[in-house]
């Protein structure tokens, strides 16, 4: 029995799945069924039972968990220990993040953090907003990327940036009522300002909405409630995960939809997609980092946190500067 086989049953015992718990740590299945053999030939009595559509413990299983946890948290306690003590940051990363974020935001600071501590590596997992606020909860990682966050209990959050959803449609579209064009932030593509009236006028195009736990789709829904827009008759023609197959749907003509903007930057450029500001909803909102309010972080967690938020500080500062450089140019000569 070692620390990896035991991380290895303790990821299928949270999954409840031989071949979700290989997606999650790069393992195949038969690797993973082979760790979980092995434990048990080990112990001589079944850990799990398969008997089941899911996956349950048996009651060897249900003691091994409950000492498989003490003994990686062991572990993970005795390494953070150790490389507190002499400022070591190294070792292997786990996030978990939301779409938007984890495609758009995260790779860049992953990027800027490898430059300065080169003996880090990093596993991102994509989840939606719900499923990562769980995992954090659960202990799963120390840290998570999300939209919409909600009543978060036990966990706390620190804002990074500020996004906002727009409407995108195929550049064939023709929409009624279209008021004038607005350019937006500085480098960022040219949009039409479309009014909530005129949304609701427009029911009869399909449209594409993320899956429930979608921080996107909840921001959407919410803003429409409040608005009191039903989006009940919404002519609703899919429901799919992840912003690319949305934008790979939208430009093949199967709807419109409500994305990130972030996310649809380069296609408003190419103007393979056309965007509409719905200035009438409250499409604005923030991507947070998230974490357990009396999880203490490891070194490496914790020299990620701290550096994450001082990169989207200085993202924020510098783009300020790159705005009062622009409306200083643009001002007129006295």
């Amino acid at each position: 029995m070692d620390f990896h086989q035991l991380k290895v049953f303790v990821e299928v015992v949270r999954q409840r799945s031989f071949s979700r718990a290989a997606e999650s740590i790069f393992l195949s299945q038969p690797t993973v069924s082979a760790h979980i053999k092995a434990l048990e030939g080990e112990i001589g009595a079944p850990l799990l039972d398969r008997s089941q559509r899911e996956l349950a413990l048996t009651e060897a299983g249900k003691i091994l968990f409950r000492y498989a946890q003490q003994l990686l948290g062991c572990k993970e306690e005795a390494l953070a220990s150790i490389q507190e003590k002499y400022h070591i940051i190294k070792g292997h990363l786990e996030i978990a993040a939301s779409s938007v974020p984890g495609t758009y935001y995260l790779p860049g600071v992953l990027s800027s953090f490898s430059k300065i501590y080169p003996d880090v590596t990093f596993s991102v997992f994509m989840r939606d907003t719900r499923q990562v606020i769980e995992s954090v909860r659960d202990f799963t990682y120390d840290l998570g990327m999300v939209g919409e966050t909600g009543h978060l209990e036990d966990l706390s959050q620190c804002r990074l940036v500020e996004d906002e959803l727009i409407m995108v449609t195929p550049p064939d579209v023709k929409l009624q009522k279209i008021q004038t064009q607005c350019s937006g932030p500085t480098k960022v593509p040219k949009q039409y300002e479309l009014p909530l009236t005129d949304l609701i006028s427009c029911i009869h195009l399909p449209f594409i909405l993320r899956e429930p736990g979608s921080a996107t789709r909840l921001v959407f829904e919410k803003a429409l409630k409040k608005a009191k827009g039903n989006q009940s008759r919404l002519k609703i023609i899919a429901y799919l995960e992840g912003q690319e197959a949305i934008k790979e749907a939208v430009k093949a003509g199967l709807g419109v939809t409500v994305i990130s903007r972030k996310a649809v930057e380069d296609e408003l450029r190419a103007g393979v997609l056309k965007g509409y500001h719905l200035h009438d909803l409250s499409l604005d909102r923030s991507f947070h980092l998230i974490f357990r309010k009396k999880r203490i972080l490891s070194p490496l967690s914790k020299a990620f946190f701290e550096f994450t938020i001082n990169y989207f500080a200085d993202k924020k500062q510098e783009k300020r500067k790159q705005e009062a450089e622009r409306q200083s140019h643009e001002a007129p000569a006295e």
